[in-house]
């Protein structure tokens, strides 16, 4: 290692400077050609034959030369341009790794969008659907009221006009029965009034007439009187030679009721006059 430095002088001596190395190993090649080729002219021609001798061999391990380590080269202190790459390494990294994060919380934000849409369209197709049932149930008993109302007033009619009908016939034959009856108890009376010499016609005497369901009498009282004494007399004796009336037996009781148990009698000289 010490002699590298004294090659490194002599070669960097001024011979070699220019076309004078060139020269020099020119020139060096040519001597050593001619020694070796003079060497060769000296030697014998002969072929001298050796007997051959014992020989020991033994393997002997031949070292090799170590190769020399290659000339050490400048070293450059290149940390802070590798820190640099990698802290830029490690922030793309970071980057990145951001940039996918900030991607998967957009697609999960997105995922969880469209779920609560999908669920807000769901809740109301299905308050929509339960609104349309509940107003189809709804106009269905709307309609079903209004036809059972309906049902309920023609139901009604028909029982008031039956009823109407049953009360005319009803009334129509109550007042046959009061007419027949009232005129038999007029035309009784008739038969049994005496007139009196002092009854003149258009005289007037309203009576009025209790009886029992039986027909028997029970009260007769004027409410007016004709104005004559011997007329008003004639006709309440009249009235009691004719009791009792057993014809009123026959009569409903509801009809004797409302028209018979107390009965009201205007008596006229020509209504009694037969």
């Amino acid at each position: 290692m010490k002699k590298i430095p004294l090659i490194g002088a002599f070669f960097s001596h001024k011979l070699f400077q220019g076309y004078g190395f060139a020269v020099i190993i020119s020139v060096l090649l040519h001597i050593l050609i001619l020694g070796l080729l003079s060497r060769n002219w000296s030697s014998d021609d002969e072929l001298r034959v050796v007997p051959p001798r014992s020989i020991k061999a033994s393997v002997v391990e031949v070292s090799q030369p170590k190769p020399k380590p290659p000339a050490s080269k400048p070293v450059v202190d290149n940390s802070a341009q590798k820190a640099r790459e990698l802290a830029e390494q490690k922030r793309k990294q970071e980057a990145r790794r951001q940039a996918e994060i900030k991607k998967q919380k957009e697609l999960a934000l997105k995922k969880e969008q469209a779920a609560k849409e999908k669920a807000r369209k769901e809740e109301a197709a299905r308050k929509e659907r339960e609104r349309k049932q509940r107003q189809a149930a709804e106009q269905k008993r709307k309609k079903q009221q209004q036809e059972e109302l309906l049902r309920q007033l023609e139901q009604e009619r028909v029982a008031r006009e039956q009823a109407q009908a049953a009360a005319d016939e009803q009334a129509e034959k109550d007042a046959g029965e009061v007419a027949y009856y009232s005129e038999l108890l007029q035309n009784l009376i008739a038969q049994n009034w005496n007139r009196p010499p002092s009854a003149r016609n258009n005289m007037v005497a309203l009576v009025q007439l209790s009886f029992s369901p039986y027909g028997d009498l029970l009260e007769v009282r004027l409410l007016e009187g004709s104005g004559n004494d011997a007329y008003d007399r004639s006709v309440i004796q009249a009235i009691q030679r004719a009791a009792p009336f057993p014809e009123l037996k026959k009569l409903e009781r509801r009809v004797f009721d409302n028209n018979f148990k107390r009965v009201n009698f205007r008596f006229r000289p020509e209504d009694l006059v037969r």
